[in-house]
């Protein structure tokens, strides 16, 4: 149908679907020279390149991808360092390193083609043309680094003194959905816009497209249509650290580091929106310069030799980290000035075409003018860059010949990000109140929104901010026992417990906030489980490595390791905009009674057999539509056997509240190394061979994962607006990764000089 739509407007628009394997491909040069230049001064020069590609949305079990869907992402990194090491005195070092990374990576995708997404297909979407962040998706990334670390030993004291200095350039080329993206809520829906399309007949009020969104450079502005943005940065570091044994068996270790961020390029103002938000009193602009802040980072730690025998030790520490500065999330306040870009995003759009010329969407763009047209990113006046205090208590102990350690470590958020959108506030009314009347659960008491920016050109406002919520706790235990005879066995076991506001799982602004599950203010999210959350992990290992020949040159190494942890935390979802944000990917699902199943009203809609209608109707069912019975029957019945929903009816599913799977997997590693003498030196050339997941290889049931360690989300329930929702069953399955269940080999060539 898609392919008669693009003959009709004179265009070709490829439908196949993607036959490419998927693939991971890296390969590493390096180099390193030493030169020792006299008794006190040695240096050495290092150079490094990875040349890496990756196969990105290749499709899965519920997504169906075109040929130009699927794209390699491409990385290129070059590394050169230069590192001095210098004696002044038996009492006196220096180090001193300099380094120059370059790194080039870029979305390689195959001709210029309008993304189209028809979802709910037998369970599932297909997705074809370009995918919609990667129409114009590149980023270069030179960093530059000075560090000098001067040791002084002072009778039973070592101070370290030091500085570590980053200077960082960025350009990136990100023009989302510059083709221009639609997207078709069911089959039944894109059967309905062809029909129409194809009799002539297109109603001019209905809403056949879900979502609509396009996004070009100005080029009457950039002079560019493929405009790139632009910013340097640089973080300065000096540092001052005592370590005094301060007895023969006790370590005290205190220290100071004072981190300078700092923006050097100004993003571009936008007067007429600083005017705007002056009247709206957010106190925000454009042009505005992050702050030179310096970020404060004292730190303290000991280490106790009970016995002074090393088999009992107590050691621990406090301390406020800051990490390097994300500079990805800063650069959106350069690339979304509403100046140099215009973005539509709009949701249930009527009077739209689907347009399948990637440079004929105008004709789309210019029907939406009135509705705004800039996206913009700004900071809050006073924001932070993230920070956290950490406490952790370690004892290494040896018990029956096992060198133990227990561990636990508790880190407490003091500034993590938080995006709020000022384009939206609330009613003061409740989704309960309002739609209750019409079958709602009017328990379902979250706050409705309003679009406060209507009738300006201003679409989405998205503020970087703060938080002080959050926290991480890990607990550990690992046993390690070491045989003369070549064996090497691990065991270890970690429970760990983590909360936060926001993931800042994209490098996107928009989609930080547009999907960041929330059942309350998606301006002011509430705590929650974190996508990192996994409670329970635990991993083995033995090695045993056999030395052979007659000077022992060669070595055998045979391996088996033994992973199995909680499965990724999930969320459940509406798919569609609950409450009213403009977001159609953030409203956490409500777990309706039975009762309150009853009084919900369901539209009717094609039937389509799946896991769910299967398992109620029986393998050969089949009907002409989905009744609104039948869909509170598969409801009730989803719920009612979901381990995790089951006991929480009435109540909201929180965001990642629950874990997939248990998950178990064995790896198999082989090496074998031959070791010889050139020049004096030991040289060795080692090969090996893994295998990923090898339980999959022995049997094809074994081995699944059902996701990769990180948050998934599920949205099994369409709201439709107004107080309707469509259940069909689709995606209400846990399916497992079609990549990661499955066993891969590597192979692997070393060579050490």
């Amino acid at each position: 149908m898609i392919d008669t739509i693009a003959n009709r407007q004179g265009v070709n628009f490829p439908t196949t679907l993607s036959p490419e394997d998927i693939y991971t491909k890296s390969d590493k040069v390096g180099l390193k020279l030493d030169w020792n230049i006299n008794e006190t001064n040695k240096a050495s020069v290092r150079w490094s390149l990875v040349n890496a590609a990756l196969l990105r949305e290749p499709g899965s079990r519920t997504a169906l991808n075109g040929s130009n869907y699927s794209f390699p992402f491409k990385s290129v990194t070059n590394s050169f360092i230069a590192e001095l090491q210098s004696r002044f005195s038996p009492y006196v070092a220096n180090e001193a390193r300099a380094s120059y990374v370059r790194v080039r990576d870029n979305r390689a995708i195959t001709g210029e083609y309008p993304n189209v997404t028809i979802k709910s297909v037998g369970g599932g979407d297909i997705n074809l043309g370009i995918e919609r962040s990667s129409m114009a998706n590149r980023l270069d990334q030179d960093i530059y680094t000075l560090e000098d670390n001067l040791t002084w030993y002072k009778g039973n004291h070592t101070f370290t003194f030091g500085t570590h200095n980053e200077l960082y350039k960025f350009t990136n080329l990100f023009l989302q959905d510059l083709f221009g993206s639609y997207t078709f809520k069911t089959y039944d829906a894109f059967v309905s816009y062809y029909n129409d399309y194809i009799n002539g007949t297109i109603d001019p009020k209905k809403s056949y497209i879900n979502q609509y969104r396009y996004g070009h450079a100005n080029v009457d502005v950039t002079g560019d249509p493929r405009w790139e943005s632009s910013f340097g940065a640089a973080q300065l570091s000096f540092y001052a650290q005592d370590k005094w044994d301060a007895t023969t068996n006790f370590q005290l270790t205190y220290g100071l580091r004072m981190d300078i961020p700092i923006i050097i390029d100004t993003p571009t103002a936008n007067e007429p929106f600083a005017q705007y938000a002056e009247t709206k009193g957010w106190n925000v602009k454009t042009n505005q310069r992050l702050a030179s802040t310096p970020l404060w980072s004292p730190r303290v730690g000991f280490r106790w030799d009970i016995k002074k025998d090393r088999r009992f030790i107590l050691r621990g520490g406090m301390g406020i980290f800051t990490g390097r500065i994300p500079f990805v999330w800063i650069s959106n306040n350069y690339s979304n000035t509403g100046v140099q870009v215009s973005s539509f995003n709009v949701n249930a759009p009527t009077g739209l075409d689907l347009l399948l010329n990637p440079n004929g969407q105008d004709a789309n763009a210019n029907k939406l003018k009135a509705s705004g047209s800039q996206l913009i990113n700004v900071y809050d006046h006073n924001f932070k860059y993230a920070q956290n205090l950490r406490f952790n208590l370690g004892f290494d102990f040896n018990v029956l010949g096992i060198n133990w350690t227990a561990e636990g470590i508790y880190s407490k958020t003091l500034n993590d990000i938080l995006y709020e959108n000022l384009a939206y506030e609330q009613t003061g009314k409740t989704f309960g109140q309002v739609y209750g009347s019409v079958g709602c659960t009017s328990e379902d008491n979250r706050p409705l929104y309003t679009k406060v920016t209507n009738g300006s050109p201003y679409t989405n406002i998205y503020k970087l901010s703060n938080t002080s919520k959050g926290y991480t706790v890990n607990l550990s235990l690992k046993g390690e026992k070491h045989f003369d005879f070549g064996l090497d066995l691990m065991a270890s076991y970690t429970w760990t417990k983590s909360m936060s506001v926001n993931n800042g799982s994209s490098s996107v602004a928009e989609s930080n906030w547009r999907y960041n599950y929330t059942y309350r203010n998606p301006n002011d999210p509430e705590l929650g489980n974190s996508a990192y959350n996994i409670p329970h992990r635990i991993q083995a290992s033995a090695y045993y490595h056999v030395n052979y020949g007659a000077q022992k040159q060669w070595q055998t190494t045979v391996g088996l390791i033994y992973q199995a942890k909680s499965g990724s935390p999930y969320s459940i979802y509406y798919y569609g905009d609950v409450n009213e944000d403009g977001a159609n990917g953030n409203d956490l699902f409500f777990i309706p009674t039975d009762a309150q199943i009853d009084k919900m009203q369901f539209e009717e809609t094609k039937f389509s057999a799946n896991a769910l209608t299967k398992t109620l109707f029986g393998d050969n069912f089949t009907a002409p539509k989905l009744t609104a019975d039948m869909q509170r029957a598969m409801m009730k019945h989803w719920i009612g056997n979901d381990s995790y929903m089951k006991n929480h009816r009435g109540e909201y599913y929180k965001r990642f509240a629950d874990n997939l799977a248990f998950e178990h997997h064995f790896d198999v590693h082989l090496a074998q190394k031959y070791s010889f003498k050139v020049g004096g030196q030991v040289n060795s050339l080692e090969l090996s061979f893994d295998v990923i997941n090898v339980g999959n290889l022995l049997n094809k049931n074994w081995g699944y994962t059902y996701g990769d360690g990180f948050g998934v989300y599920y949205s099994p329930v369409n709201y439709q607006k107004n107080g309707h929702y469509q259940f069909t069953g689709g995606y209400a399955t846990r399916n497992y990764n079609d990549y990661y269940s499955r066993w891969r080999g590597q192979i692997g060539l070393r060579y050490t000089f």
